[in-house]
Formats: structure tokens, C-alpha cells, sequence
């Protein structure tokens, strides 16, 4: 009986052993094939168990505190510094207003009637506030109310309060709010106030009018969204595109300030959340935008400055400034096509077309932050000095679509120049999550760069890609894609803490004077598991975790690292402590090696780039299968 229940025993202890080692097994597949379907960046699943893979559940997440000078203030811009000579209150019920004068403006100064879409001004149906003077006047919105709000001020800057406003198109004839003033018009959201605004119209419908086209907001001048106050935050404001256009257009320059904004296109038919000519700067508050926009060639985008303007009828072009500057805030932003793209590029401009007359740009900005400027050529870059920013794209890019559309979901691109100094970037892009026609420089900031199908940081100038500084997280693992693509252009590294995962497609540093490395994947070592490098006193000096797609290469830098010291690689180690910013240390935790040690390296000051033997042979990332990209 003895040796009967102990060979029990074996039986049921290699039972327990099978399903337990067995199931973890499954279980790891099953949550790697999970991870890949759901998350944007898993190009590729290990084949890898995490049979020796324990989570550090004592790492903390890393929070970024940085920030940069803010960019483009301008004083004119600060809502306390507009001065109202006069108000209009206006009680708005369905169909109908009430409307009250106090200050310098009396009734004899406004002429407020109700319009339909049959008049000579193609005017949308609704409400036509009249002001041919250039006194400063705020307008006070209340109630709710069916139909185009239209204030027309031409030469005078205006603040629009609203006060609890839930307006909206009347059988889609027009937009939302009109406003035909050349200088500014604030939107202003006071605190503790909650408003809406509604754009019914649909796609290809023939009651709406020329100038209306553009925006469910529609403004020929500047638009500057704020709370009242820039010390407190202020009031929320939804605008919703039910499928016409865009949500948001200014033929000038768009900020946003102090305020809860939800811009949402709702339609598969529409474009973009925010789109100017001029600019968006972005100073705070907390923004959402969100666009569902599937039409072919013009998907939705987040934020799009297009940096030049040629009328339908084309009788005039008009040259811009064309850039997107964050100072700060919180931005998310969930699109179909580009997150953010200054958009503007030489090879599709009129510029030298004889068939339009040219006329210069006549934005405020002009007079005081691009003063001495030209006035007719558009410099499309994007400038980041601050701000949580989270963006996810979800189109499919024109490389992989058979059906031949353009479509680039990238997540922040600049057909110019792109600068980082400062900010929390996360980005989730099925194109490159970081692009720029021109040069990227990187000088502070928390930057996690993800592509699904292509190069998390791309540049395509002569200068490349420069980081002097901040924390980075590259991933573009899918064939034959890259961490960082500057073609053979430079790739300079000063400082920074950074791993990059990518394919043997890579652009290699050059020109650095910080310790670098570039591996190969049996150096580094396999998904999901901890690798580090340490000194020669076995002392960690930099740690990663890798995602679930490893790729082939990573390119890694730090300011632990130095020259003329003998660091190992360890492609796995069980860690405890520190602090993680998407699997990079940012403060060093204590580590136990588990008997890996891939290779050894050092690097001089004369030669601060090692390169594994083991990573493969630079191709150059536009060779391969990739085609040149219709954006850059």
C-alpha cells in the first residue's frame, strides 16, 4: 500500500507539474497574441516563454515634472487682458432671444435680426449680431437656441461668454457659431459652466453656404478658446460634427487656454477636430479631441495647419505661418488619420501659379510674435515646450492599404522642422508615431514613440535627428521599419536617457559625445525580460524591460554609461526597486543576475558609438519594401 500511494503520489505530482507548467505556457501565449491584437506596437509575438519573467511589482512609474519657456505668448491673446467697453447679454430660448446693453454699446450700436439661407450674405437661418464699430464688445450667450449664430464685427476684436450655452444648427443650414471679425474672438468658458454646441449637417448637402463650409466653428479671424481667468481653470465646452467638415476652422490662428475643450467628429464622413491656416498654439487646459473621419484621401485628423489657403473659387491665395506650438495642458487625441501635422509642403503649393492673385498673410501674429518674418512662404514646424500629451491613430497607412488611398496616420509630423523641449509624449500610431520633413531635435521631455507599421521617430532633413536631452522610448519593430530613422543623414546623441527597439533597418549614430550603443538582439536578449548593463563592479548603470515584441536592435544611451570602462551586457536579470518610465529605468533598481553575460564593451572619446557584431548590417531604412512616403 506504501509503494502504491507513493507512486500515486508521482503520478499526481507530475499532473499538478503538467498542468501547471503546461498552462503557463498557453497562458502566456494566449496573453501575447492578446496584447498584439489589442495593443498598437506588437509587430511581432516572441515565441519565448516568461517561464523566468517575474514583474518588478516594487518599480515606481516614472512622472514627468519638466517643462520648457512657453513659446508664442502673446499679451493681446490673454483673455484679462480684454477690456470689454460694452456687453450684450443674450437670453436665448429655442427660437427665439431676449437681448440687454450695458456699458459703452447701446441698441442703436447692434442690429440683431434673424436670417434664413435665401438672403444676398448667404446667411445660414438663425441670428445676425451686426457691429460696424471697433469698440470692444462681449457678447453673453445663455440657453439654448436652433440655428447659425452669426456675429459680425469686421474690425473689432470680441469676447463670446458662454454662459450654459447649448446650441446647435438648424436642419443643417449652417455652422454653429460664424464669425466674420479680422482680429480676435475669444470663446470664453467661465468656470463652473458647462456648454454644448451641435453641428447637425451631413456631407454633400446643398443648403449650406460657401463660407460656412469650413467649420462648425467658422472664423475668418483668430480663436482663442480660455477660461476667464489664466490663474484657474474654467468651464467645459463640447463642440460635436455630426459629418461636415471640420469641427473647428479659423482662416487665421487657433489658441486654446484654461478650459475643458471636447471636440468630437462624430461621422465617418468628417474631417478634422481643429484646423487653421496661420497656427494652433496650445497653452493649457485639458483637451480632448476625437475624429472618426474615414474619407477616402481626407481622413480625420487631430490638429491640422495647413500654412496656405486658396479660396474654391480660386480668386485668391493667401500664404500663412503653418505651425503647432504646445506650451502646456493636457491633450489626447484619438484619430483616424495624423494626431497633429503642420501640414504645409512646397511640392503641392500654388505658389508661382499665375492663375491665382497672391496676397499676404494678414494675421495678427504678424505685429508682434513673427514680426520680420516672411509674409509668403509657410514654415510648417511643430515646437513642444510642455504638456501631458497622449495620441492614438488608428487608420491604415497607405503602404499597407490596397485600395490605393493616401492615408498617413502618424502620430505629431512636421512637414518642417520638429523640436521637443519639454512634455509627457505617449503615442500609439499605426504610421510613424514621430515624423518630420525636416529636422527632429529633442532636448527634453518623456517621450514614448510607438508604431505599429512603421519608424517610431522618423526625419527626412539634412541634419537628422539630435538628442541632446530628455527620456525616450522608441518601438518600431515591424519590417523593415526602425527605432530612429534619419536615413543616412546624421544621428547625433549628446545626451538623454534612451532604448530604441527596432530591425537591422536602422540608422546607425553618428557625431555623438555620449556613450551609445547599438545591439543585436542576442546581446540584449529576448521579450518580456529584463536586461541591464553593468560596470565593472557589477553595478547596474542602465535597465530595460522589453515589450512583447523585441525586435532585432536597439540603440541605447545613457549618461551612466561613460567612456573608457568595460561594461556587460546581461540579457536577463530579476530586478527590485527603482523607477520605470514603459519598461526604462529612470532611477536604477537592485538587480540579481540570472547567469547571462552576453558580451563586453567599452567606447573612448574619440569613438563614443559601440556597435554589436551581432546587429546585423545597416541597410539604410529606405531600402527594403518600403515606398517613399506621399507626406516625406
Amino acid at each position: 500500500m506504501k509503494s502504491t500511494r507513493k507512486n500515486e503520489n508521482k503520478t499526481l505530482g507530475f499532473t499538478r507539474y503538467f498542468i501547471l507548467y503546461f498552462g503557463t505556457y498557453i497562458l502566456a501565449i494566449l496573453l501575447s497574441v492578446f496584447f498584439f491584437l489589442f495593443t498598437g506596437c506588437s509587430s511581432s509575438v516572441s515565441d519565448e516563454t516568461e517561464d523566468n519573467y517575474s514583474e518588478n511589482t516594487n518599480a515606481q512609474e516614472y512622472v514627468y515634472t519638466g517643462s520648457a519657456t512657453p513659446f508664442c505668448v502673446i499679451a493681446d491673446d490673454l483673455y484679462e487682458n480684454f477690456t470689454a467697453e460694452g456687453t450684450i447679454s443674450i437670453s436665448l430660448n429655442e427660437n427665439s432671444w431676449t437681448a440687454s446693453y450695458s456699458g459703452d454699446i447701446t441698441e442703436s450700436d447692434v442690429t440683431i435680426t434673424a436670417t434664413d439661407n435665401s438672403s444676398e450674405d448667404e446667411t445660414a437661418a438663425g441670428i445676425e449680431i451686426k457691429y460696424n464699430g471697433t469698440k470692444k464688445i462681449k457678447y453673453i450667450l445663455s440657453g439654448s437656441y436652433s440655428g447659425t449664430i452669426f456675429i459680425k464685427n469686421k474690425k473689432a476684436d470680441a469676447a463670446v461668454v458662454l454662459n450654459n450655452a447649448n446650441l446647435s444648427s438648424n436642419n443643417g443650414a449652417g455652422p454653429v457659431l460664424r464669425f466674420k471679425s479680422e482680429k480676435r474672438t475669444f470663446i470664453v468658458v467661465p468656470a463652473g459652466t458647462t456648454n454644448t454646441l451641435t453641428d447637425s449637417r451631413s456631407l454633400y448637402q446643398s443648403n449650406t453656404m460657401y463660407d460656412d463650409k469650413k467649420g462648425s466653428i467658422y472664423s475668418k479671424g483668430s480663436l482663442i478658446f480660455t477660461g476667464e481667468s489664466s490663474s484657474s481653470a474654467g468651464g467645459s465646452l463640447s463642440v460635436i460634427n455630426n459629418g461636415y467638415k471640420h469641427a473647428v476652422y479659423s482662416k487665421d490662428y487657433i489658441r486654446i487656454a484654461n478650459l475643458t475643450l471636447n471636440v468630437t467628429v462624430n461621422s465617418t464622413s468628417g474631417r478634422d477636430c481643429l484646423r487653421s491656416l496661420t497656427g494652433v498654439i496650445i497653452d493649457n487646459g485639458t483637451i480632448s479631441l476625437t475624429g472618426k473621419g474615414t474619407i477616402t484621401d481626407d481622413e480625420s485628423v487631430g490638429i491640422k495647419v495647413e500654412g496656405e489657403d486658396a479660396d474654391e473659387d480660386a480668386v485668391e491665395y493667401t500664404a500663412s505661418a503653418g505651425f503647432v506650438i504646445i506650451n502646456g495642458g493636457n491633450l489626447t487625441i484619438n484619430t483616424i488619420a495624423k494626431g497633429i501635422t503642420a501640414h504645409w509642403k512646397s511640392s503641392e503649393s500654388v505658389i508661382g501659379n499665375s492663375s491665382y492673385t497672391a496676397s499676404a498673410n494678414k494675421s495678427l501674429l504678424y505685429t508682434s510674435f513673427l514680426n520680420g518674418t516672411s509674409k509668403t512662404l509657410p514654415d510648417p514646424y511643430v515646437e513642444i515646450n510642455g504638456g501631458n500629451i497622449s495620441i492614438t491613430t488608428t487608420g491604415t497607412p497607405y503602404e499597407n492599404n490596397s485600395t490605393g488611398e493616401s492615408c498617413s496616420p502618424e502620430g505629431i509630423e512636421a512637414k518642417g522642422n520638429l523640436i521637443i523641449n519639454a512634455g509627457a509624449i505617449t503615442i500609439n500610431s499605426t504610421d510613424d508615431a514621430i515624423n518630420a520633413g525636416g529636422n527632429i531635435t529633442i532636448n527634453g521631455g518623456a517621450i514614448y514613440a510607438c508604431s505599429s507599421q512603421n519608424d517610431a521617430i522618423d526625419a527626412n532633413g539634412s541634419n537628422g535627428i539630435t538628442i541632446n536631452g530628455g527620456i525616450i522610448v522608441a518601438l518600431g519593430v515591424k519590417e523593415p521599419e526602425c527605432a530612429f530613422d534619419c536615413d543616412n543623414n546624421q544621428f547625433k546623441i549628446t545626451g538623454g536617457l534612451l532604448a530604441g527597439l527596432g530591425t537591422n533597418n536602422y540608422s546607425a549614430p553618428s557625431n555623438c559625445s555620449q556613450t551609445t550603443a547599438v545591439l543585436g538582439q542576442s546581446s540584449y536578449g529576448n521579450a518580456n525580460r529584463t536586461m541591464a548593463i553593468v560596470d565593472e563592479d557589477d553595478n547596474p548603470v542602465f535597465v530595460y524591460t522589453l515589450p512583447s515584441s523585441a525586435g532585432s536592435i536597439m540603440i541605447l544611451s545613457s549618461p551612466e554609461l561613460s567612456t573608457g570602462i568595460e561594461y556587460t551586457v546581461r540579457s536577463s536579470v530579476s530586478v527590485d526597486g527603482g523607477t520605470q518610465f514603459h519598461g526604462l529605468y529612470t532611477s536604477l533598481p537592485s538587480i540579481t543576475d540570472d547567469g547571462s553575460e552576453s558580451l563586453s564593451f567599452s567606447t573612448t572619446s574619440s569613438s563614443y558609438v559601440y556597435t554589436d557584431s551581432s546587429a546585423g548590417t545597416n541597410r539604410g531604412p529606405q531600402e527594403g519594401s518600403r515606398p517613399t512616403s506621399p507626406g516625406f
